[in-house]
């Protein structure tokens, strides 16, 4: 599976966010989005998902425009964690990762047997199994996260779509989530398409990079040919070296002094 948008446009009013945006994610690959504040990398994931309408272009999942699906149609095949979400306050977490499966059921149907498997595959996969009978509110910042891509995960997509997935979350629970993220990837199938403003952990885990500038595509690839000292001098407008150390597979960002 596959999602493909050609020659995308978004705008907010007048103003264009996004334009000419020719982009294809598949599914079993991790995708990271990145770019500066205000760039519209949000604003492409929305329009991949049909949370925002596009002024001009096609998004195709396969070979059907993804504006012929039906919400529940496509929930089946894509899960979307956006940045911002939020529960009744007397929600258990086993409840609200159960509303994951509504896109399978019949509008009066109860969890089926097979309903309740998935939740619990959900629930043990991202680690919040322990926390089934707390609530929601009563989790910490991590634990939230991770259960809300149980939630997301539930719906069993073929492709996850995470808007900042680490925002808000301290060192230790951005790398707790890059490492699930990786797992879900890896030992699942599942295709994850993620913005992320961390560029260690894009270049850590990603198996594709798209570069937003200014609303439009400005580069994409491997990690380590996308992320250069060219690139983050004309995108980011700063000055680093790209190191690589030994015993690492992967590079890191030495950012120069700060003068």
């Amino acid at each position: 599976m596959e999602i493909r948008a050609e020659k995308l446009e978004i705008a907010y009013g007048d103003y264009t966010a996004v334009a000419n945006m020719d982009l294809r994610v598949e599914k079993g690959k991790i995708t990271s989005i990145i770019g500066p504040n205000g760039s519209g990398k949000s604003t492409v994931l929305k329009g991949l998902t049909r949370l925002l309408d596009y002024k001009r272009g096609a998004v195709w999942l396969d070979n059907r425009s993804i504006k012929d699906f039906t919400p529940k149609e496509l929930a089946c095949h894509i899960g979307v964690l956006p940045q911002i979400h939020s529960a009744p306050p007397d929600f258990q977490v086993r409840e609200l990762v159960g509303y994951g499966r509504v896109p399978h059921q019949k509008w009066y149907a109860r969890h089926s047997e097979e309903d309740e498997k998935i939740i619990d595959w959900a629930m043990h996969a991202t680690g919040v199994w322990p926390l089934r009978e707390k609530s929601i509110h009563e989790c910490s910042g991590g634990e939230s996260q991770r259960v809300w891509i149980a939630t997301v995960l539930t719906q069993q997509p073929e492709i996850l779509f995470l808007d900042e997935p680490t925002t808000y979350l301290d060192i230790s629970h951005q790398m707790e989530m890059m490492r699930l993220i990786k797992r879900l990837n890896r030992e699942n199938g599942i295709g994850v398409v993620m913005v992320l403003h961390d560029l260690s952990h894009a270049l850590e885990v990603s198996d594709w990079i798209v570069v937003i500038k200014d609303g439009e595509k400005y580069d994409e690839g491997k990690p380590c040919d996308v992320i250069t000292t060219k690139m983050m001098r004309e995108v980011y407008d700063v000055e680093c070296d790209i190191v690589r150390l030994p015993g690492r597979e992967k590079p890191i960002i030495a950012y120069r002094e700060i003068c």
